[in-house]
C-alpha cells in the first residue's frame, strides 16, 4: 500500500496551494515541474518536463513519452479509430501518440484531427466546445473534403490531452465530438498526468477508460493572487491559418510533414527548436532531424498561455501573434538549454524571429535566431 505521506507533493504557488497525492514524489519530480497562472479561472499550471511546451525537452523524450501513451492504448478498439489532438499546448504530443499507435498496430485504420483556436478557410467546422479553466477557452474542430469518409466511418474516439486535473475538458470535447459523430462506440482519454481519479469516466457520452503515465489525486486551494489575476481580452481570439497551413487541423489519414528548407547542424552544437502555438509537430521532426547530424537539440513552442515568473517559469518574452488573433504570445525560459542557435518552425513569417533576436541579445546571448517557413499540401 502507498504511504499517503510519502507519496504526497505540496506546491505552493503565489496564487494559492497546490497538494498532489497518490504518486511518488520522485516519480512527480521525473515528469513535472509546477508554475503559477496568471488566470482568475485557474491558479496553477503543472509544467511537463516531456511535452516540450514551456520547458526545453529532448525530442527523444517526448517520442518515448509518446510511445509510452501508444502502448496502453488498447489496439484492438473498434476501427476505424479517430485520435483527436487539443490544442494549443498537446498538438504535438498527440500527433506523437497517434504516429506511435500507428507503428504498434499498421493493420488498423485511423485517422487524425486536432481542435484549433485559428481558423483554416474552405474547412467545415465539425464541433466546437469549451474549455472552461482555459485563458483561451473557445476549441473549434474543422475538417476538410478529404477527412470526411473516414470520419463517417469511425468508431472508437481517443483524445489526448498534456495534462487532465478534472476530466472537464474531456468530457466537453467527447460530447461535441460524439454529437457531430453519432457512431462512435468508445472513448479513450491519454493523457500525460491525469489527477482526476477517473471521476469524470461515468459523465463521458460512451463507454470511456482513461490512460497516463502517472495518475493521483490533486486539491488546489486559491490565494490572492488568483483572485487578482487578470486575462488579456484577445487571449480567446481566433486568428486565421494560411492556405499551405498544416493539415492536422482539418484531419489526417497519415503523419504529416512540411515542405520547407533544408537546415544543417555542426556536432555539438546546440539547437533550441521552437514551435509556433499549434504548429508543434514540425518542430519535433526538425529537432530530430538535426539531432541526426550530432545537434543537441531541445524543443519548445510559442504558446499562449499565461504565467507568472516564478518556479518552472525563470524568463519570459512576449511577441504579437503571428496569426493575427490580437492575443499576446509567450516563449518561456527560451535560454534555459543554452543554445548556439534558435529555430522558430512557422507557418506564417511574421515577426517572431526579429522579436525573438531582440530578447535574446538583451539578455547578452550570442545565439542566432532564424525562422524556418513550413508548407503543407494535400494529403496524397
Amino acid at each position: 500500500m502507498p504511504d499517503p505521506v510519502q507519496d504526497c507533493v505540496t506546491v505552493d504557488l503565489p496564487t494559492g496551494r497546490l497538494v498532489l497525492r497518490g504518486v511518488a514524489p520522485d516519480r512527480v519530480a521525473a515528469l513535472c515541474d509546477f508554475a503559477a497562472r496568471a488566470n482568475p479561472k485557474r491558479g496553477f499550471l503543472i509544467v511537463s518536463r516531456v511535452l516540450g511546451r514551456h520547458l526545453p525537452t529532448p525530442p527523444h523524450a517526448l517520442r518515448a513519452a509518446a510511445d509510452a501513451l501508444a502502448a496502453q492504448i488498447p489496439g484492438d478498439l473498434p476501427g476505424p479509430v479517430l485520435f483527436c489532438g487539443m490544442a494549443e499546448t498537446a498538438t504535438g504530443l498527440a500527433q506523437s501518440v497517434w504516429t506511435a499507435w500507428r507503428a504498434r498496430h499498421p493493420g488498423s485504420a485511423s485517422a487524425y484531427i486536432q481542435s484549433s483556436r485559428q481558423i483554416a478557410a474552405g474547412a467545415r467546422v465539425l464541433t466546437r466546445f469549451e474549455e472552461g479553466h482555459s485563458h483561451a477557452a473557445s476549441h473549434m474542430v474543422q475538417v476538410s473534403a478529404e477527412i470526411e469518409p473516414a470520419l463517417a466511418e469511425a468508431r472508437s474516439l481517443v483524445i489526448v490531452d498534456d495534462e487532465c486535473s478534472t476530466g472537464s475538458t474531456f468530457v466537453e470535447a467527447a460530447e461535441a465530438l460524439v454529437a457531430a459523430l453519432p457512431q462512435l462506440v468508445a472513448v479513450h482519454c491519454a493523457s500525460l498526468t491525469d489527477w482526476s481519479a477517473g471521476g469524470f469516466l461515468t459523465r463521458m457520452p460512451r463507454p470511456a477508460a482513461a490512460h497516463s503515465l502517472i495518475a493521483g489525486t490533486l486539491e488546489w486551494t486559491p490565494g490572492a493572487g488568483q483572485a487578482a489575476a487578470t486575462l488579456a481580452p484577445a487571449a480567446n481570439r481566433h486568428g486565421t491559418v494560411p492556405a499551405t497551413g498544416m493539415r492536422s487541423r482539418t484531419g489526417l489519414l497519415a503523419p504529416e510533414a512540411a515542405d520547407r528548407a533544408p537546415l544543417t547542424a555542426t556536432p555539438g552544437e546546440r539547437v533550441l527548436v521552437l514551435g509556433d502555438g499549434e504548429h508543434a509537430y514540425e518542430a519535433l521532426r526538425i529537432a530530430e532531424d538535426l539531432a541526426a547530424q550530432g545537434a543537441i537539440t531541445a524543443i519548445q513552442s510559442i504558446t499562449r498561455t499565461p504565467a507568472l515568473i516564478g518556479h518552472a517559469m525563470q524568463s519570459v518574452t512576449t511577441l504579437a501573434d503571428a496569426y493575427g488573433s490580437g492575443a499576446v504570445c509567450h516563449v518561456y525560459n527560451l535560454l534555459a538549454h543554452q543554445p548556439d542557435r534558435i529555430v522558430i518552425a512557422a507557418e506564417i513569417a511574421g515577426t517572431q524571429a526579429d522579436e525573438l533576436a531582440r530578447w535574446v541579445a538583451e539578455a547578452g546571448s550570442s545565439a542566432m535566431v532564424e525562422l524556418v517557413l513550413c508548407r503543407y499540401g494535400a494529403q496524397a
